[in-house]
């Protein structure tokens, strides 16, 4: 339902309404909220210069558009805890990410993560989510059970694109009104190297530009038939 809510850009009313209809909830009391609102989409579908996407308040990737995927790689193949910013980080999992203090980032994180149970208490994915952490990862362990309140801010980062080389973004974290959503926002100062790199991540995209392609050689049998009609 929140899949077919976010293609037919439908408001939280409208959400709501079309869930009873199908027989569903719309939202469980302390489930952490997931629906992407018209407002949101339209903010993917007009920002097409600089990479944007949008994550639930617990880390996890709702949405994106071709740019920010153009960026940090193909990101639709991940599923699951895999889409959450605080499991990958956990497991080393930083992508092409490069932080100036990744503990810091780290623990910024799971602070965050904290903040946010508190808030939702009946997402049992979540919990579920956090007790893996807790069990398997001592750093994470430890991270929980500090005192630390940081929450995660805006930082400067350096993204490693195996085609465009390095390229140092500013990384602005944005709160959506009322949707409880995070939108995150890598902009380049103008005129810079790394305004140029992004230029050149909107024209080649996905294109694997290591093995250029090549034009495949017609058969024998074809050149002489050409050569005969020439």
């Amino acid at each position: 339902m929140r899949a077919l809510s976010r293609a037919l850009r439908l408001t939280d009313a409208e959400f709501k309404l079309a869930c009873r209809l199908a027989g569903h909830a719309a939202e469980l009391d302390g489930t952490l909220p997931q629906l992407i609102g018209p407002n949101a989409q339209r903010l993917l579908s007009r920002l097409t210069d600089v990479p944007i996407a949008v994550f639930d308040a617990a880390w996890t990737l709702l949405e994106h558009h071709d740019l920010w995927a153009a960026l940090h790689g193909e990101t639709r193949r991940r599923a699951g805890r895999e889409t959450n910013l605080v499991w990958r980080t956990s497991h080393n999992d930083p992508g092409r990410v490069r932080h100036l203090a990744p503990q810091d980032h780290r623990a910024s994180l799971v602070a965050d993560l904290r903040d946010v149970t508190s808030r939702y208490p009946a997402d049992h994915q979540l919990a579920a989510m956090i007790s893996d952490l807790r069990r398997s990862n001592t750093d994470f362990a430890r991270l929980w059970n500090g005192s630390a309140v940081a929450h995660h801010a805006s930082e400067r980062k350096t993204i490693d694109h195996p085609q465009v080389g390095a390229i140092e973004l500013d990384c602005d974290v944005l709160s959506l009104h009322g949707a409880n959503l995070r939108i995150i926002v890598f902009t380049a100062a103008p005129d810079s190297e790394a305004a140029d790199k992004l230029r050149l991540l909107t024209v080649i995209g996905h294109q694997d530009m290591t093995s250029p392609t090549q034009t495949p050689s017609p058969p024998a049998h074809a050149k002489d038939r050409d050569l005969g009609t020439a």
